[in-house]
Protein backbone atom coordinates (compact mmCIF):
# COMPACT_ATOMS: atom_id res chain seq x y z
CA UNK A 1 0.00 0.00 0.00
CA UNK A 2 1.59 3.87 -1.34
CA UNK A 3 1.29 6.63 1.45
CA UNK A 4 -0.54 9.16 0.60
CA UNK A 5 1.17 11.37 -1.13
CA UNK A 6 1.14 14.83 0.10
CA UNK A 7 -1.24 16.40 -2.85
CA UNK A 8 -3.57 14.02 -2.07
CA UNK A 9 -3.26 14.92 1.46
CA UNK A 10 -3.95 18.82 0.78
CA UNK A 11 -6.71 17.80 -1.58
CA UNK A 12 -8.26 15.98 1.03
CA UNK A 13 -8.34 18.81 3.78
CA UNK A 14 -9.44 21.25 1.40
CA UNK A 15 -12.70 19.21 0.26
CA UNK A 16 -12.83 19.08 3.98
CA UNK A 17 -13.09 22.94 4.85
CA UNK A 18 -14.04 24.47 1.71
CA UNK A 19 -17.31 24.37 0.07
CA UNK A 20 -15.92 26.15 -3.04
CA UNK A 21 -13.37 23.32 -3.23
CA UNK A 22 -16.53 20.52 -3.11
CA UNK A 23 -18.53 22.17 -5.57
CA UNK A 24 -15.33 22.76 -7.97
CA UNK A 25 -14.04 19.48 -7.82
CA UNK A 26 -17.72 17.68 -7.31
CA UNK A 27 -16.39 15.80 -5.02
CA UNK A 28 -16.88 15.46 -0.69
CA UNK A 29 -14.98 13.06 2.08
CA UNK A 30 -16.42 10.52 4.76
CA UNK A 31 -14.89 10.07 7.83
CA UNK A 32 -14.81 6.97 10.19
CA UNK A 33 -15.18 3.39 9.33
CA UNK A 34 -19.28 3.16 9.77
CA UNK A 35 -19.62 6.37 6.82
CA UNK A 36 -17.33 4.39 4.34
CA UNK A 37 -19.09 0.91 5.57
CA UNK A 38 -22.25 2.38 4.30
CA UNK A 39 -20.75 4.17 1.53
CA UNK A 40 -19.09 1.35 -0.29
CA UNK A 41 -22.50 -0.63 0.41
CA UNK A 42 -24.87 1.37 -1.12
CA UNK A 43 -22.45 4.06 -3.55
CA UNK A 44 -19.28 2.20 -4.20
CA UNK A 45 -18.83 3.62 -8.01
CA UNK A 46 -18.82 7.16 -6.66
CA UNK A 47 -15.95 6.22 -4.19
CA UNK A 48 -12.23 7.46 -5.69
CA UNK A 49 -10.03 6.08 -2.79
CA UNK A 50 -9.36 5.56 0.55
CA UNK A 51 -6.47 6.51 3.09
CA UNK A 52 -6.00 4.76 6.61
CA UNK A 53 -3.65 4.56 9.08
CA UNK A 54 -2.50 1.50 10.70
CA UNK A 55 -4.37 1.29 13.80
CA UNK A 56 -7.47 2.15 11.91
CA UNK A 57 -6.58 -0.82 9.05
CA UNK A 58 -5.82 -3.08 12.26
CA UNK A 59 -9.24 -2.04 14.44
CA UNK A 60 -11.38 -2.87 10.85
CA UNK A 61 -9.37 -5.21 8.29
CA UNK A 62 -12.62 -6.62 7.11
CA UNK A 63 -13.50 -3.55 5.59
CA UNK A 64 -9.73 -3.04 4.59
CA UNK A 65 -10.40 -5.95 2.41
CA UNK A 66 -13.58 -4.92 0.95
CA UNK A 67 -12.16 -1.64 -0.40
CA UNK A 68 -9.40 -3.54 -2.18
CA UNK A 69 -12.44 -6.35 -3.57
CA UNK A 70 -13.81 -3.31 -4.77
CA UNK A 71 -10.65 -2.17 -6.75
CA UNK A 72 -10.79 0.82 -4.98
CA UNK A 73 -6.95 3.02 -4.35
CA UNK A 74 -6.34 2.94 -0.50
CA UNK A 75 -3.39 4.82 0.61
CA UNK A 76 -1.32 4.69 4.31
CA UNK A 77 -1.46 7.46 6.53
CA UNK A 78 -0.05 8.25 9.36
CA UNK A 79 -1.48 9.46 12.53
CA UNK A 80 -0.24 12.69 12.31
CA UNK A 81 -1.30 12.97 8.95
CA UNK A 82 -4.40 12.14 9.92
CA UNK A 83 -4.60 15.08 12.97
CA UNK A 84 -3.34 17.22 9.98
CA UNK A 85 -6.26 16.40 7.48
CA UNK A 86 -9.33 16.75 9.54
CA UNK A 87 -10.75 18.91 12.44
CA UNK A 88 -12.44 15.98 14.38
CA UNK A 89 -11.54 16.05 17.87
CA UNK A 90 -10.72 12.35 17.63
CA UNK A 91 -9.73 11.58 14.54
CA UNK A 92 -11.14 7.62 13.10
CA UNK A 93 -8.34 7.36 11.12
CA UNK A 94 -10.29 6.70 7.32
CA UNK A 95 -11.30 9.10 4.86
CA UNK A 96 -12.21 8.48 1.93
CA UNK A 97 -13.00 10.68 -1.13
CA UNK A 98 -15.93 10.40 -3.45
CA UNK A 99 -17.65 11.98 -6.28
CA UNK A 100 -21.35 14.31 -5.41
CA UNK A 101 -24.21 11.82 -7.04
CA UNK A 102 -25.63 13.31 -9.64
CA UNK A 103 -29.76 14.36 -8.67
CA UNK A 104 -32.27 12.34 -10.29
CA UNK A 105 -35.33 12.30 -11.37
CA UNK A 106 -38.36 13.58 -8.70
CA UNK A 107 -39.73 10.32 -7.58
CA UNK A 108 -42.27 9.69 -4.42
CA UNK A 109 -44.93 10.96 -2.90
CA UNK A 110 -43.58 13.44 -0.42
CA UNK A 111 -40.74 15.91 -1.21
CA UNK A 112 -39.41 17.83 1.77
CA UNK A 113 -38.05 21.52 1.00
CA UNK A 114 -35.43 23.59 3.43
CA UNK A 115 -35.72 27.07 3.01
CA UNK A 116 -32.39 28.82 4.38
CA UNK A 117 -31.52 26.42 7.34
CA UNK A 118 -27.96 27.06 8.05
CA UNK A 119 -27.57 24.44 11.03
CA UNK A 120 -25.09 21.52 9.39
CA UNK A 121 -26.80 19.37 12.06
CA UNK A 122 -30.13 20.60 11.82
CA UNK A 123 -29.84 19.67 7.94
CA UNK A 124 -28.14 16.33 8.40
CA UNK A 125 -30.69 14.69 10.94
CA UNK A 126 -33.89 16.14 8.24
CA UNK A 127 -31.76 13.99 5.62
CA UNK A 128 -32.01 11.38 7.54
CA UNK A 129 -35.44 11.84 8.98
CA UNK A 130 -36.67 11.95 5.37
CA UNK A 131 -34.94 8.82 4.50
CA UNK A 132 -36.35 7.26 7.44
CA UNK A 133 -40.03 8.27 6.89
CA UNK A 134 -39.72 6.85 2.91
CA UNK A 135 -39.04 10.54 1.44
CA UNK A 136 -36.59 10.33 -1.90
CA UNK A 137 -36.39 13.73 -2.36
CA UNK A 138 -34.98 16.93 -0.65
CA UNK A 139 -34.69 20.31 -1.92
CA UNK A 140 -31.45 22.31 -0.10
CA UNK A 141 -33.01 25.94 -0.89
CA UNK A 142 -30.47 28.98 -1.22
CA UNK A 143 -29.17 29.82 2.38
CA UNK A 144 -29.45 26.01 3.65
CA UNK A 145 -26.20 24.54 4.18
CA UNK A 146 -24.23 22.23 2.12
CA UNK A 147 -25.46 18.47 2.59
CA UNK A 148 -21.97 17.53 1.71
CA UNK A 149 -20.26 19.60 4.72
CA UNK A 150 -18.40 17.01 7.19
CA UNK A 151 -20.88 17.79 9.61
CA UNK A 152 -23.81 17.55 7.84
CA UNK A 153 -22.42 14.03 6.58
CA UNK A 154 -21.71 12.65 9.89
CA UNK A 155 -25.10 13.91 11.54
CA UNK A 156 -26.74 11.75 8.15
CA UNK A 157 -25.32 8.49 9.24
CA UNK A 158 -24.87 7.07 6.08
CA UNK A 159 -28.75 8.18 5.07
CA UNK A 160 -27.17 10.53 2.19
CA UNK A 161 -26.23 7.84 0.11
CA UNK A 162 -29.92 6.94 -0.52
CA UNK A 163 -31.23 10.28 -0.79
CA UNK A 164 -32.03 12.59 -4.09
CA UNK A 165 -30.53 15.52 -3.05
CA UNK A 166 -30.97 19.13 -5.36
CA UNK A 167 -28.48 22.01 -3.89
CA UNK A 168 -28.86 25.81 -3.81
CA UNK A 169 -31.67 25.29 -5.27
CA UNK A 170 -33.81 28.82 -6.31
CA UNK A 171 -37.07 27.65 -4.21
CA UNK A 172 -39.25 30.47 -5.80
CA UNK A 173 -38.76 28.97 -8.75
CA UNK A 174 -38.72 25.43 -8.16
CA UNK A 175 -41.62 25.20 -5.94
CA UNK A 176 -43.90 26.24 -8.55
CA UNK A 177 -42.96 24.24 -11.02
CA UNK A 178 -43.59 21.02 -8.34
CA UNK A 179 -46.98 23.09 -7.68
CA UNK A 180 -48.16 22.95 -11.42
CA UNK A 181 -47.23 19.64 -11.87
CA UNK A 182 -49.68 18.18 -8.91
CA UNK A 183 -48.20 19.07 -5.67
CA UNK A 184 -49.50 21.00 -3.31
CA UNK A 185 -47.06 22.69 -0.88
CA UNK A 186 -47.62 22.38 2.72
CA UNK A 187 -45.35 24.76 5.12
CA UNK A 188 -44.55 24.27 8.88
CA UNK A 189 -45.47 27.03 10.89
CA UNK A 190 -45.48 28.44 14.36
CA UNK A 191 -48.45 30.42 13.20
CA UNK A 192 -51.33 29.26 16.00
CA UNK A 193 -53.76 30.28 13.30
CA UNK A 194 -52.42 27.20 11.06
CA UNK A 195 -54.34 23.85 11.73
CA UNK A 196 -52.38 21.44 13.86
CA UNK A 197 -50.03 18.71 12.81
CA UNK A 198 -51.67 16.33 14.33
CA UNK A 199 -55.59 17.28 12.83
CA UNK A 200 -54.36 18.32 9.14
CA UNK A 201 -55.26 16.29 5.99
CA UNK A 202 -52.06 15.37 4.41
CA UNK A 203 -52.59 15.78 0.38
CA UNK A 204 -51.41 12.43 -1.37
CA UNK A 205 -48.61 14.72 -3.60
CA UNK A 206 -46.80 17.23 -1.62
CA UNK A 207 -43.99 19.00 -0.77
CA UNK A 208 -43.52 19.84 3.17
CA UNK A 209 -41.60 22.99 3.55
CA UNK A 210 -39.60 23.96 6.81
CA UNK A 211 -37.53 27.06 7.44
CA UNK A 212 -35.37 28.09 9.90
CA UNK A 213 -36.06 28.36 13.99
CA UNK A 214 -35.68 32.37 14.20
CA UNK A 215 -37.08 34.08 10.76
CA UNK A 216 -39.51 31.12 9.33
CA UNK A 217 -40.00 30.37 5.80
CA UNK A 218 -39.51 33.51 3.28
CA UNK A 219 -42.92 34.86 3.02
CA UNK A 220 -43.01 34.77 -1.03
CA UNK A 221 -42.52 31.03 -0.33
CA UNK A 222 -44.89 30.97 2.33
CA UNK A 223 -47.63 32.94 0.27
CA UNK A 224 -47.36 29.07 -1.99
CA UNK A 225 -48.23 27.27 0.48
CA UNK A 226 -51.85 25.75 -0.45
CA UNK A 227 -51.77 24.84 3.56
CA UNK A 228 -50.10 25.54 7.09
CA UNK A 229 -49.39 23.33 9.63
CA UNK A 230 -48.32 23.71 13.06
CA UNK A 231 -47.23 22.31 16.13
CA UNK A 232 -49.06 22.40 19.00
CA UNK A 233 -46.98 23.48 22.72
CA UNK A 234 -48.22 21.73 25.79
CA UNK A 235 -45.66 23.19 27.81
CA UNK A 236 -42.86 25.72 27.88
CA UNK A 237 -40.66 26.84 24.97
CA UNK A 238 -40.68 29.59 22.01
CA UNK A 239 -39.72 27.47 19.44
CA UNK A 240 -39.06 23.25 18.42
CA UNK A 241 -36.11 22.35 16.42
CA UNK A 242 -36.53 22.34 13.09
CA UNK A 243 -34.86 18.60 12.78
CA UNK A 244 -37.53 17.49 15.30
CA UNK A 245 -40.40 19.87 13.67
CA UNK A 246 -39.86 17.99 10.57
CA UNK A 247 -39.49 14.53 11.62
CA UNK A 248 -43.23 15.43 13.73
CA UNK A 249 -44.92 16.13 10.68
CA UNK A 250 -42.97 13.28 9.03
CA UNK A 251 -44.60 11.13 11.12
CA UNK A 252 -47.92 12.70 11.55
CA UNK A 253 -48.24 12.45 7.93
CA UNK A 254 -47.01 8.55 7.13
CA UNK A 255 -49.48 7.65 10.13
CA UNK A 256 -52.67 8.71 8.02
CA UNK A 257 -51.44 8.07 5.16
Amino acid sequence: MSPLTELRSKHIRELLRNPKARRGDSEFVVEGPHLLEAALEKVPKLVLYVAATAKALNSHPALAERVESLDIPMYSLSPKGSERITDAKEPQGWFAVLRMPRPRELKGDVVVALDGVQDPGNVGTVIRSAAWFGVETVLLGDGTADPFAPKVVRSTQGALFEMNLETSVNLTRRLPELRDAGRQIVAATVDESAVSAFEATYPKQCVLLFGTEGQGINPELLSLASSQVMIPRFGVGESLNVAISAAIVLAELRRKG
